[in-house]
Formats: structure tokens, sequence, C-alpha cells
């Protein structure tokens, strides 16, 4: 197999396994009426209490107007508190509400028993997984770094 087909392989591989982590996250959104990417935004907020707006987007990959919409519907459906910080009030900072707590518990309940199955990799290859996976983050990252994509 030459270098070409490696590369293909490694990425239909990844693309695959991302899709599948991806039909399983959307079917845990979809039990707790949410979608993936306000499922994403609350594990986000859960580790960063009080981010800005502008911290969020990029964490998201995302425009802040795009990612600014996706908090709209949140605070409307009672899930993220947003406020303007009082060192710059053009600034705004989100916190998830009790409601918007309560769910990522549940979620987090409901995602664990659903991804429970991966257990079922030997230890071993669990971290060799990980240690794969850092390292081809790890890669990537510095081919962005330098600019070739």
């Amino acid at each position: 197999m030459d270098d070409e087909q490696r590369i293909l392989q490694i990425f239909h591989s990844y693309r695959e396994v991302n899709q599948a982590f991806f039909h399983v996250m959307k079917k845990v959104a979809q039990q707790h009426q949410i979608t993936p990417i306000q499922l994403i935004v609350i594990r986000i907020l859960r580790e960063h209490p009080e981010i800005k707006l502008t911290e969020l987007a990029e964490k998201l990959n995302l425009g802040s107007s795009t990612a600014s919409g996706i908090i709209d519907r949140m605070v409307r459906d009672e899930l993220v508190y947003r406020e303007r910080t009082e060192a710059d009030r053009r600034a705004m900072t989100l916190t998830l509400t009790d409601k918007g707590r309560t769910l990522w518990e549940e979620s987090n309940e409901t995602r664990t028993l659903m991804f429970q199955p991966l257990l079922q990799l030997s230890e071993e290859d669990q971290h060799q997984f990980l240690r794969i996976q850092t390292e081809i983050l790890g890669i990537l990252r510095k081919v962005k770094e330098d600019g070739a994509i």
C-alpha cells in the first residue's frame, strides 16, 4: 500500500469513528430534547463557568454570530444565563442555569450508558487509542500552525 492509500485509509477510518460518535451524541441530545451542539455548549459551560461568548465561539470553532444564535435559544429555553461583564459592558459571560446543570447531569448519565460498550476494549487498547489520538492531534495542530492547512 502506498502513502496516499494509507493516508486515505486513516482519514476514512477516523471519519467513520467520528460519525459513529456523533450519531450516539445525537441520540443523547434527542433524548434530552436539545441539539448536539447545545450538548457540547453545556459541557463547555460546565468546564468553564462564566466563559465569554467570544471564547465559547473559539472553542466551538464557530463565528461569534453563530455562537450567539445558539446561546439565544439556550437562554430562551432557560438553560444558560447571559450577563454583561462589569469590566467590559460589550462582553458577555455565560453560565449554566439550574435547569442547564440538571440537564448536564441527566445527559451525562445517558451518554455514559450509551458509551459503556467502549469499555469492552482492554485497558491497554484504551490507553493506546488515547495515546495515538493525542499524537494525531499534535501532528495536525503542527500542520495547522505551519500554515499547510
